[in-house]
């Protein structure tokens, strides 16, 4: 898994990028086939804002946090990917679960019925 992080708007500190780079890394207790994931920090006013994009075999899922402390922000942004790694590893199984069914066999006619027509 690659892990990328961008500073928007101020200076990423070396111990801010280690909590989001390990934080970004328990990700992987929920699914293990992540190909690549993005960190996007940005500064409005007093606002602070983490914006996660994490890159899965055949989709790309997003989620963003705004709080007022940028530490805090990362943390609702992992949770909120947290529960859409879990419903996207869930969709997949029941995709994997579902198997073509044979088809029905229809009943055959009675074979009583006919005999006694007959003898009749």
């Amino acid at each position: 898994m690659e892990i990328r992080t961008t500073a928007r708007h101020f200076e990423l500190s070396d111990n801010l990028k280690t909590f989001a780079e390990n934080e970004i890394k328990r990700l992987e207790k929920y699914y293990d086939h992540i190909i690549d994931c993005h960190l996007t920090m940005s500064v409005e006013k007093s606002r602070q804002i983490a914006e996660l994009t994490v890159k899965v075999y055949g989709t790309m899922l997003t989620s963003k946090a705004k709080a007022f402390d940028m530490y805090v922000a990362i943390e609702q942004v992992i949770a909120k990917m947290e529960s859409q790694i879990k419903k996207y590893k869930s969709r997949l199984k029941d995709k994997k679960g579902v198997k073509k069914s044979p088809p029905k066999k229809r009943p055959a006619a009675d074979e009583d019925n006919v005999g006694e027509d007959e003898m009749e």
